[in-house]
């Protein structure tokens, strides 16, 4: 399972998109969209070898702490919400550090963004002619 979701060649992108082309319509059953949710959620963690990991903010904790964090959309009503972008945020330790990046497998194209910098990228996603298709 680590292989397939780490290490195949299948587009977060693309799932998001079939997930979105299957459960937006049920959504908009109950509804049209009412909101757009930006949030980026802590994903604690013991280690440190997890691509990402670094002590900082992790809200599930409330605290500061050893944790990956990822920043989402999500599109919601008051019937249900959806995410449909997701990116895990790098820290600039770890995108600084070329052996850590390799060693983890982090691609050479990844570069630092600070969490508003993904979620300002998330915003305009949508505007792109793929996401309207």
């Amino acid at each position: 399972m680590l292989h397939f979701v780490g290490a195949a060649g299948w587009s977060d992108e693309k799932v998001l998109a079939k997930v979105r082309e299957m459960v937006q319509p049920k959504i908009e059953a109950h509804g049209p969209i009412e909101a757009w949710i930006i949030d980026d959620t802590g994903l604690p963690k013991k280690g440190e070898h997890s691509v990402g990991v670094h002590h900082q903010y992790c809200g599930q904790l409330g605290k500061q702490s050893n944790c990956q964090v990822a920043v989402s959309l999500s599109i919601a009503n008051h019937h249900a919400s959806l995410p449909v972008a997701y990116q895990l945020y790098l820290p600039k330790v770890w995108a600084d550090d070329r052996a850590r990046r390799g060693k983890a497998g982090v691609p050479e194209d990844i570069s630092f963004q600070t969490k508003p910098e993904i979620a300002l990228a998330h915003i305009r996603w949508p505007a792109k002619p793929d996401f309207l298709a």
